[in-house]
Formats: structure tokens, sequence, C-alpha cells
């Protein structure tokens, strides 16, 4: 009886790798995709200080205004870059405020 139990326990020791393997093969492979798709960046304006002074913080880089429609901008307002740099490497550079439906040409920090 103890060598039936003993060859018994002996081959569960020895089979608990072949246990442990993966699932076996199905048969069909399919692909898994897991692709996200992010919106495009909107930019704000996020800083104009002091209040009505033209004077912009976007993306962290300042900006000067140098047109009479920059004075109206507000934090907050959507911007969109025309020409010019967003990291404020450009001598101008001109955006587009989306709410205010003006655009605004400025200084970048090259020039300041």
């Amino acid at each position: 009886m103890w060598r039936a139990a003993w060859a018994f326990g002996l081959a569960v020791l020895t089979c608990q790798v072949a246990f442990a393997d993966e699932a076996p093969y199905s048969g069909r492979w399919r692909p898994r995709h897991h692709w996200h798709y992010l919106p495009p960046a909107r930019h704000v304006v996020e800083v104009v200080q002091p209040p009505y002074s033209a004077n912009f913080i976007i993306n962290g880089i300042r900006f000067k205004g140098m047109t009479a429609a920059c004075f109206r901008w507000t934090a907050g307002d959507r911007i969109t870059l025309i020409a010019g740099d967003w990291h404020g490497h450009c001598v101008t550079a001109v955006f587009y405020n989306f709410r205010r439906h003006s655009t605004c040409q400025t200084l970048c920090r090259a020039a300041l």
C-alpha cells in the first residue's frame, strides 16, 4: 500500500511542471489591437497678466501682443497657431482666437 501511495506521490510531483504550462493552443489566432485615438490638442491662453494687457502665457511660453485685437483676449480662450512656433522659437507668431474670431500678432520669446 505504501509503495503505491509513494509512486502516486512521485508521479504527481513530477507532473506538476506539465500542469503549470499554458492552456492548450486553440488553433485560431486573433490579433488584439489596443489603439487609443486621442483628439487633437486644444491650446488655450493660460495667463494674461496684467488683465487686458496683451502679455500672454501660452503653453508655458510668454508672448507679447502687438496688434489692437490682442488686448481683448482673456485667459481660457481657445486658440490655434497660424504662423510661428508653439514653443516660442520664432521672432513673431500669429494666433487665431476661436471665441473672439480675431487674430493676434505676437512677439515670441526669441524676440523679447
